[in-house]
């Protein structure tokens, strides 16, 4: 094959790799078992939970009625 097929396979596979990596980090962000608090990923590996304040809905987007 000629470099700019393989090129552009390796393109097309990095996509669907960030594609499922992303998917799978939001299907494990939706099933966590534990809503009380966040959990941020550590550089060094590990988490941070960090507790919600009061009054905040879990989820990824804003309620309705605030903007």
């Amino acid at each position: 094959m000629a470099w700019d097929t393989w090129a552009l396979l390796s393109i097309l596979g990095l996509c669907v790799a960030v594609i499922c990596w992303s998917a799978w980090g939001f299907y494990s962000d939706s099933h966590s078992g534990d809503s009380g608090t966040f959990r941020l990923p550590l550089a060094g590996g590990g988490y941070l939970d960090v507790p919600h304040p009061p009054g905040h809905s879990a989820g990824r987007h804003r309620p309705r009625g605030r903007r």
